[in-house]
């Protein structure tokens, strides 16, 4: 089974305790799932930089645009990223296509993770 590190910014504005769980339950339907909370600035890069560093098959992020843009900076470029709209509008994640809801997009990030397919962007 595929390995994923889900990043959650436990203070981006619509994640939620709820909403976690059914993220985590959707991914864990395709994939193991490792679940770290950022508690800084700056601290999804190290966590992203972290999971790549250890190996982790994918990393999902549930958060907002800017935790977004940290977990980009952290990865090594070559473990894929998925993200699920936990910001007040989560501009990124809508301009890739991605479900609005986040267990949706958690089912779509769950199954292209877990038969390894990715796009670049």
């Amino acid at each position: 089974m595929k390995r994923l590190l889900l990043i959650v910014n436990p203070y981006s504005t619509n994640v939620t305790g709820g909403e976690i769980a059914r993220v985590e339950r959707a991914l864990r339907e395709r994939v193991e799932v490792v679940t770290r909370f950022t508690e800084r600035p700056g601290h999804a890069t190290e966590l992203a930089a972290e999971g790549a560093r250890e190996g982790v098959d994918a990393i999902a992020v549930f958060s907002g645009d800017g935790t977004y843009n940290e977990a980009l900076n952290g990865a090594d470029g070559r473990t894929p990223i998925g993200f699920l709209p936990g910001g007040g509008t989560s501009v990124f994640a809508r301009a890739l296509g991605l479900p609005r809801d986040p267990v949706e997009a958690a089912h779509a990030i769950a199954a292209a993770a877990d038969e390894g397919r990715a796009r670049r962007i």
